[in-house]
């Protein structure tokens, strides 16, 4: 594990509830099968590591190498539907605009932004 075909992931580590021990819970990693083009989560044991995978889920698409998250089992991270398609909007809408980072058009080029930008991301607040 893993096989010459096969890339990991970063790997996350998300606890037990009933957790016996600073190392009592899971590893996760998403597995990249180059042969099949495949992505499959692979849970393994904390504290056994070298025993392999005590489960491996097929996700049924393909996970892009290098993807990364983290486990938190904090309310901070019960986005709504609403604030995560907010989100995402936000992050295409910067995607679209990476042509534009380099750009000398103001002082704010470097942040990706121009003056005729500037009311829209802050508004009032210079006035």
């Amino acid at each position: 594990m893993p096989q010459g075909y096969e890339f990991c992931g970063e790997p996350m580590y998300a606890p037990k509830k009933s957790a016996d021990g600073e190392d009592a819970g899971y590893v996760l990693s998403v597995l990249f099968n180059g042969q099949t083009n495949e992505s499959e989560m692979a849970i393994l044991d904390a504290q056994n590591i070298a025993g392999g995978p005590v489960s491996r889920v097929p996700l049924g698409m393909i996970v892009p190498h290098g993807y990364h998250g983290c486990f938190s089992a904090t309310e901070e991270t019960g986005w709504t539907a609403e604030e995560i398609d907010r989100r995402a909007k936000l992050a295409d809408k910067m995607e679209s605009r990476g042509n534009m980072w380099n750009e000398v058009k103001s002082d704010f080029s470097g942040l990706g932004l121009r003056l005729d930008d500037i009311e829209e991301y802050f508004g009032d607040f210079f006035d």
